[in-house]
């Protein structure tokens, strides 16, 4: 039965009291008026000596007995049919002990970009693999191709997916298709009607409006580029499959191995990820090349180590879309934004989907004529990565926001006031104007004219919305000589979701982190979610609090049996059983001597997290969102074009903030990519070859140490409310904004927007020249 609580949410001064019914079985959330000692404070990472001294084992580091080195052979062409592939050369072929042809594992026999799988071999040694592959005899089709947006949507254009399938599509409002595949042509028609009606409105706001604004932006393809690449290391036993996989999903590839209608079809399977070196989106899946791997290790009879090198970890296992935009933002004299335009152009590359930018978010917009296209190209297709769609989406906006504001002679920041109802945000933009000298602009524009070397500051927003899901389930152990295990079967991608669970766990427990022993990352523990959509902590902690809840109360019942004393009393404070209310107990029980009461060896607690029903008043919460707010101060050297980022504050709120540090630490990860983003990062692609030119860390530049801003970074604490530990998603909202205020940064120094991601030299002498030209 749900129970009815009195909450308090909120932060700073602003707290309110809420009356909301509790999920079934749930406890109560924390209080401000609670005074928790290991909950919120700065923690260090409990893997840290592991990662630091290479004690840490990771999915390239395993080598079983026997193992033998998987290698994929490639497709030259961006468009091809595969009409035949013969791989018996490759088998016979020294130290060779399996290959397999992809269309006929796949069942597909067409690849729609250069370096697309085609078969796999696994042999001895690496060189022996790579040799066997240049065995294999390939039969292709070769076909037409494009490999940009341009080329795609131009009269005429190669057709790049099945002939049913058109190069563009409209991906928002979407096409509507049933769920048997058939089209629905009176959804179709109300959405064209809409489309219409939107647009009319959207034609008389601009013909009113005084200041409009109207500009295209660009954004590149940004691979993930992960520092340790996708693969697997497999073995079976029996008809049981093990596999250490490079994933931020464990459950997923779990699935993936066992579908009945999968080509690998495992009676049973075990995946381990203990460390993780990079996902931010694209590992959800074992992929082809985990495919491959178990079912080489299957024809061998022996592990297979299948790893991807650079190149195939550039162009092979998704990226973050390019995009065009056309943005057109109405405003009244005052700065009040009446409504917004969007076009937009998104290449998902081969893919059928995930080309969509956000850029009608965080403001108020008022009126919002959308439509987004899918272009479909032949290179590597879209996978999710860190915040899909947000960050190319913002940097249009924020940067239209920007011109806006210049155009009404508005501050930017009270523009975004002004257009901002968000309650945390709205103490952002104070706390970040504060803390990075906002009102040095005016100083700064003067300084300006003198200098060659120009420095800026620029503002852009973030938000995001995740309290978790469901299905998440934790085990408490308590053993009977005192030691505490915490498990969960997802895994750690880096955020520090070993050390948050394993804190959650103490406080209730009345210990210390040091006091309790974290499990992750194997699917033989209870069942955890993916590492996507910052769901992994606000999904799993409400679980590990309330197993914790439930172990402490099985202990105190024990110890109060035993000494005749009212459980109702007792409480697990500072490594002993105390009284709730502070007074003295007849006698001293340690945490040890409790657990010696327990009559078998251990008290096992499974919890799974409370399923959150939509309706109110469940966890309606002090809002909906968590916010951000970050400031770039940069430097433009207007002869050769550099740009330098010399410092980002950031304000962002995570709700209830476990661990301040690791918290911290994600924050400082996002602003570094989000600076690499608008900086450098960057596809090339050979129209005439149709291959990416650039696929290695040389030529793909990410940031590196010297690149990196003075990073200031403020957490605020805020007690959301919307399950019982508090917590909000925090992996995606840091990269958000960061290009977006890079760039509006860029164009206060030089005094000309700059509309094109990553601002290059090149683009920067080139806004110079349209400004002086």
């Amino acid at each position: 039965m749900s129970d009815e609580v009195k909450i308090k949410v909120g932060f700073g001064d602003d707290f309110r009291e809420l009356t909301v019914t509790l999920p079934e079985g749930d406890v109560a959330p924390y209080s401000p008026d609670d005074r928790l000692s290991v909950v919120g404070s700065a923690a260090n990472r409990v893997d840290g000596p592991a990662k630091v001294t290479g004690a840490a084992k990771y999915t390239y580091d395993q080598n079983p007995t026997g193992l033998l080195h998987g290698k994929i052979l490639r497709c030259p062409h961006p468009n091809a049919n595969i009409k035949n592939v013969d791989v018996t050369p490759a088998l016979a072929m020294p130290g060779v002990k399996a290959a397999l042809s992809f269309p006929e594992v796949f069942r597909r026999r067409t690849v729609r970009f250069a370096w697309d799988g085609v078969a796999a071999v696994a042999a001895e040694t690496e060189e022996q693999a790579l040799a066997a592959l240049e065995k294999i005899v390939v039969e292709y089709e070769v076909l037409p191709f494009s490999v940009t947006i341009e080329d795609s949507i131009a009269d005429n254009a190669p057709q790049v997916g099945r002939r049913d399938q058109e190069n563009v599509m409209r991906t928002s409002p979407r096409i509507p298709f049933r769920r048997d595949g058939s089209f629905n042509e009176e959804r179709e028609k109300q959405n064209v009607e809409e489309m219409a009606e939107r647009e009319k409105t959207l034609d008389e706001i601009l013909a009113g409006s005084p200041n409009v604004i109207s500009a295209r932006f660009e954004t590149e393809v940004q691979t993930h580029a992960c520092l340790e690449t996708h693969g697997i290391v497999c073995r079976w036993e029996e008809e049981k499959l093990i596999c250490h996989c490079s994933t931020q999903a464990t459950f997923g590839v779990l699935r993936e191995m066992t579908m009945r209608q999968g080509p690998v079809r495992a009676r049973e399977a075990q995946v381990l990820c203990e460390y993780i070196g990079g996902g931010f989106g694209s590992k959800f899946f074992s992929g082809r090349e985990g495919v491959a791997g178990a079912l080489l290790a299957r024809e061998a009879g022996r592990p297979v180590k299948l790893m991807l090198d650079r190149r195939e970890e550039h162009t092979g296992v998704g990226n973050r879309p390019g995009s065009r935009q056309e943005l057109t933002l109405a405003t009244d004299i005052d700065g009040t934004i009446q409504g917004l335009r969007v076009r937009s152009w998104g290449s998902p590359g081969a893919s059928p989907q995930g080309g969509g930018a956000v850029n009608d978010a965080i403001y108020k917009l008022g009126a919002v004529d959308k439509v987004e296209y899918g272009v479909r190209t032949n290179t590597g297709g879209a996978r999710p990565q860190r915040a899909p769609g947000w960050p190319q989406g913002i940097f249009a906006l924020e940067s239209a926001i920007d011109a806006a504001a210049a155009q009404a002679k508005i501050d930017p920041i009270e523009m975004r006031r002004k257009n901002d109802d968000h309650p945390i945000r709205k103490t952002q933009y104070t706390i970040a104007a504060e803390r990075a000298g906002w009102k040095r602009r005016p100083q700064l524009d003067e300084q300006n004219k003198d200098r060659i070397v120009k420095r800026g500051i620029g503002c852009a927003s973030a938000t995001w919305y995740q309290a978790g899901g469901g299905g998440a389930r934790v085990l408490v152990r308590l053993h009977k000589d005192g030691r505490v295990e915490v498990r969960n079967g997802a895994q750690d991608i880096g955020t520090g979701t070993r050390t948050v669970m394993g804190m959650v766990v103490a406080e209730e427990l009345g210990l210390q982190l040091d006091d309790v022993t974290t499990f992750i990352g194997d699917t033989t523990d209870p069942r955890g979610p993916g590492s996507g959509g910052s769901t992994t902590a606000p999904t799993i902690l409400p679980a590990a609090r309330l197993a914790a809840v439930r172990a402490a109360e099985d202990l105190i019942d024990l110890v109060a049996a035993e000494y005749d004393w009212d459980p109702a009393d007792l409480t697990l404070r500072r490594g002993e059983v105390a009284r709730v209310d502070g007074g003295e107990l007849p006698r001293r029980v340690t945490f040890r001597q409790a657990c010696a009461l327990i009559p078998d060896d251990s008290i096992e607690v499974l919890e799974r997290r409370p399923i959150i029903h939509r309706r109110k008043p469940n966890y309606e919460g002090y809002s909906d969102s968590n916010a951000g707010v970050q400031i770039a101060e940069v430097e433009v050297d207007t002869e050769t074009g550099e740009v330098r980022v010399l410092r980002v504050t950031a304000v962002q709120d995570a709700g209830k903030l476990i661990n301040p540090k690791t918290a911290e630490s994600q924050v400082r990860g996002g602003i570094i990519q989000g600076v690499s983003y608008a900086l450098f990062e960057r596809r090339i692609m050979d129209r005439q070859e149709g291959r990416m030119l650039n696929a290695d860390l040389e030529g793909y530049k990410i940031v590196g140490s010297l690149d990196c801003p003075d990073l200031d970074v403020v957490m605020q604490d805020v007690y959301m409310g919307r399950n019982n530990v508090h917590v909000m998603g925090l992996g995606e909202p840091p990269v958000i904004s960061t290009a977006a205020a890079v760039a509006n940064a860029v164009s206060h120094a030089i005094g000309v927007r700059i509309t094109k991601l990553p601002i290059t030299p090149k683009s920067v002498l080139e806004a110079l020249e349209r400004r002086n030209g």
